[in-house]
């Protein structure tokens, strides 16, 4: 603006966006200018801006590229069309159980879809879920009370704008005029109240950044893919599988990287004629002297062998040292000490109160071996455990009474088998049972004839061998005394004895050196060197012969290097859209949103968080920190959510249409009334479309004398098919069917020399049913006098006294409501009539006969007053 001289510049949502987009590389500035020209960025364009990106990474030579000058106009919805509306669904095919060839229209202001639960509405809610805006999509599933046949979905959606119809079908859902039109219903609550959502309407300058980020993705991700390709070659580990044996060659294979220099990677090349004569000549020398080496390399493995068995003999004798240590045979006397302390405890606890000439053996092992079985088969006899013997018993053996010192005798067996000093006298006897075995299965004979070990010692260190014997030897008569010793209770101070182990140790010692020796020698020298050599010059030989493979993937490693450079800013752009989406819109949007709730009552203190990510605009509804569906009633939820549709839809540019399924379910009719208002309020500026089974609800949309054009159509199931329309047919309600006239419109219609045949028909039967509406409507308002309204919950006591209750009249309202349903189709019939193809003159007729009954009903209540 200029004020006097001077000249302001005044920030727009445009100027800024444009700010933005000048301080973009050349790349992200040519695809942001496609957007902001309202063009489709294309496949061509995205690779034009790859081709630029890598010129900017220094991979691709610099060329000359035009200036972009960013257009002058303003940032609009150039796809999106002004005075869009939605005007007719038909030729709908393969949704769910929905019959065919059905058609829906819809007004440019309001539209009702009446229909009982189970009728179809439902069904053709999902198809709009598919193709228009909705947070909670379907799957439609295809018809499943029949097994094949099923079709694919489709349908004829019929928009228009600059009084052009613009004909789509389903699978042109992508197209904007599609994006013009949002879906509510039930499961949009939870989705509104649970969750992050976008905005996915709001001014049209924000949705570049959802663009611009969208087109970036795709530069990147063709970036990716070359990267990924020049990743997916050889690897630096893959190389040095070529080369066998280790050389400098094979090393620096291993090590080639991005930092590699074109020198360093040309230090082996080429392999020469003069290399290959090396090659040649070193592999005949390197051939010769292995086969004067080999006995060497043989004798080598056999002393590796001998040392091998000899480390293995010295553990074995330092494991059979042990058992003679001094220490050991100290344990082993203390044991058979214990077990003589303990078995003389036994005698003294009562053994030799059972000595008697008459039995001998007396505390023998066999002694108390009897005593033990004969308990335990005692305790078969008595049922009692324990119980024997008891006075009256019989001896087990001989079956003879027992006396009462005889079964004093046998009570102190038992209790002598069960003495702690007889359990600790056992178990001592045991750990001497142990020992004997321990030294009876001792192996003295660890230098076996025919034995490798045995032949090379008895060949190389025959004196050192005989002396092992003799020490083993030793060992062995030492470990009879001691089995001798227990056996015999009797304790002798052994002197300790082992196998000396040094000769081992000596032995192993010269050995090594040996081998050493023979690894040493100047032979051995000369093939070490000749391997070198020779393995140096077949890595070279093969470092040529795939030269170009290490010589790509550097250059691969040094453009992947590059490439991992490229800044795509994405941060930067949410961080941009979500700063001129707070300046320009955000508060816009709760502004809106708090109107909505004021206007439906309810004003719950909801709060609102922004967020933003991946240049898209995100918020999410709060109560106290908590989800709203947390805290709130069903209904409140509701409510909740249908503020917040309409305040993103009211915020929008683009938006043209709503569209609500069943949006009162729950709800009080004081809920109805505020909901229907904001509907009505709504339907004047934007196409507003509803889905609903709720009488009331729907009669408060139609009573509304300040909507421009309504439309209600009734959809019912029929045989157990959903989804028959009838057209322009409403439930009764007090104003529109006060009178003929509806039906009037119909039989014009019909009886036009003009009509199709199919028309026609339609419009008869449609005909019949609005007569059916107004005699409905006659019994409320003219018989009745409004008394009790339909959807009102107070009764008009006021009006009793015009009640008419003439017999006469009620009969012929009977007779001339059966007589229109007998020509109506899609509608219970009387069982007075059979269903009839019914003629314009038919209609006429009933319609005569309803402006005589009604002027009839008329007369009678003016007698009253």
């Amino acid at each position: 603006m200029e004020l006097g001289n001077k000249t302001e510049n005044v920030l727009t949502l445009d100027s800024e966006i444009r700010n933005y987009v000048s301080t973009l590389p050349y790349w992200g500035k040519y695809l942001a200018n496609q957007i902001l020209s309202g063009h489709k960025v294309t496949d061509d364009d995205i690779s034009y801006a790859y081709l630029c990106l890598l010129e900017d990474l220094q991979l691709k030579e610099e060329s000359n590229k035009p200036e972009i000058i960013l257009g002058t106009q303003t940032i609009s919805t150039v796809d999106y069309k002004s005075d869009l509306f939605f005007s007719k669904l038909e030729k709908v095919e393969g949704v769910n159980a929905l019959v065919e060839n059905q058609t829906l229209d819809f007004s440019p202001n309001l539209t009702i879809i009446y229909g009982a639960n189970g009728s179809g509405k439902s069904g053709y809610v999902r198809l709009l879920k598919q193709v228009f805006y909705s947070k909670a999509r379907e799957t439609i599933l295809p018809n499943i009370n029949i097994e094949n046949g099923h079709k694919p979905i489709n349908a004829k959606f019929t928009f228009k704008s600059n009084n052009k119809e613009i004909p789509l079908g389903f699978s042109d859902k992508d197209k904007p005029e599609f994006k013009q039109f949002a879906v509510f219903d039930g499961r949009s609550v939870l989705q509104q109240l649970e969750t992050k959502n976008e905005f996915e309407f709001k001014p049209a300058g924000l949705s570049f950044f959802a663009d611009y980020t969208n087109a970036v993705l795709r530069v990147e991700e063709k970036l990716n893919a070359d990267i990924q390709i020049k990743r997916s070659g050889n690897t630096a580990k893959d190389f040095a599988d070529l080369f066998d044996h280790d050389s400098e060659i094979k090393t620096f294979v291993q090590h080639l990287n991005a930092e590699t220099k074109s020198d360093d990677l040309k230090k082996y090349t080429p392999f020469s004629e003069e290399d290959r004569n090396r090659k040649i000549f070193i592999q005949k020398q390197y051939d010769e002297l292995v086969l004067a080496y080999k006995g060497k390399e043989n004798e080598i493995k056999k002393l590796n062998s001998i040392k091998e068995l000899l480390i293995q003999n010295k553990k074995a004798i330092e494991k059979t040292n042990h058992a003679f240590s001094s220490d050991t045979i100290t344990k082993v006397n203390t044991a058979i000490n214990d077990c003589i302390v303990k078995e003389s405890a036994v005698k003294k606890e009562g053994l030799d109160n059972f000595q008697t000439d008459r039995i001998q053996g007396i505390g023998t092992e066999e002694w108390k071996n009897f005593i033990l079985s004969a308990e335990k088969f005692a305790r078969t006899q008595k049922r009692e455990p324990g119980s024997y013997p008891e006075t009256g018993d019989f001896c087990i053996l001989c079956q003879q009474p027992l006396s009462d010192d005889a079964q004093k005798l046998i009570s102190n067996y038992w209790i002598y088998v069960k003495s702690v000093a007889e359990l600790n006298a056992r178990q001592a006897q045991e750990k001497l049972d142990k020992i004997i075995l321990y030294y009876k299965g001792l192996n003295f004979d660890i230098f076996p004839q025919n034995n490798i070990l045995t032949e090379w010692l008895n060949n190389n260190y025959p004196k050192e061998l005989e002396l092992l014997r003799e020490q083993l030897n030793k060992q062995k008569i030492l470990a009879g005394c001691i089995v001798s010793d227990i056996q015999n209770r009797i304790i002798n101070e052994r002197t300790a004895t082992s196998v000396g182990v040094e000769h081992h140790t000596t032995i192993e010692s010269a050995i090594n050196a040996k081998i050493s020796s023979l690894n040493e020698d100047e032979q051995c020298k000369a093939l070490g060197k000749l391997l070198i050599e020779k393995t140096f010059l077949e890595h070279k030989e093969k470092y040529n012969t795939h030269f170009s493979k290490f010589e790509t993937y550097v250059n691969n490693q040094v453009w992947i290097n590059k490439a991992n450079k490229a800044n795509f800013a994405k941060r930067n752009v949410t961080q941009t859209e979500k700063a001129l989406s707070n300046k320009y819109f955000n508060q816009k949007y709760i502004n809106f949103f708090n109107e909505e709730c004021q206007e439906l009552n309810g004003n719950f203190g909801i709060e609102i968080n922004h967020t933003g990510s991946a240049g898209k605009s995100y918020r999410q509804l709060k109560l106290k920190g908590k989800n709203p569906n947390a805290i709130l009633s069903e209904g409140e939820q509701k409510v909740i959510a249908i503020a917040d549709f309409l305040a993103e839809m009211n915020v929008s540019e683009c938006n043209k249409g709503l569209v609500f399924d069943d949006p009162v379910t729950s709800l009080d009719n004081g809920r109805k009334r505020n909901i229907a208002n904001r509907l009505a309020a709504y339907a004047n500026k934007k196409q507003v479309i509803v889905f609903s089974h709720d009488l009331v609800f729907v009669s408060e949309l139609l009573n509304r004398d300040d909507i421009v054009e309504k439309k209600c159509h009734w959809i019912e199931n029929r045989n157990n098919t959903p989804g028959y329309v009838w057209l322009n047919n409403s439930p009764s309600h007090e104003k529109e069917y006060r009178n003929a006239e509806p039906v009037k419109r119909l039989y014009s219609l019909c009886n036009d020399g003009n009509c199709e045949p199919m028309l026609k028909e339609i419009f008869i039967k449609q005909g019949f049913t609005a007569l059916r509406t107004c005699y409905e409507v006659l019994v409320i308002n003219g018989l009745f006098s409004n008394v009790v309204q339909r959807y009102n919950e107070r009764i008009s006591i006021d009006n009793l006294s015009k009640v008419v209750l003439d017999k006469n009249v009620i009969s012929e309202l009977q007779n001339n409501y059966d007589s229109c349903c007998r020509f109506m189709e899609g509608h219970s019939h009387s069982d007075n009539f059979q269903y009839q193809k019914p003629t314009p003159q038919n209609l006429n007729e009933e319609i005569q006969r309803y402006e005589t009954l009604s002027k009839k009903i008329k007369e009678i209540k003016k007698t009253k007053q």
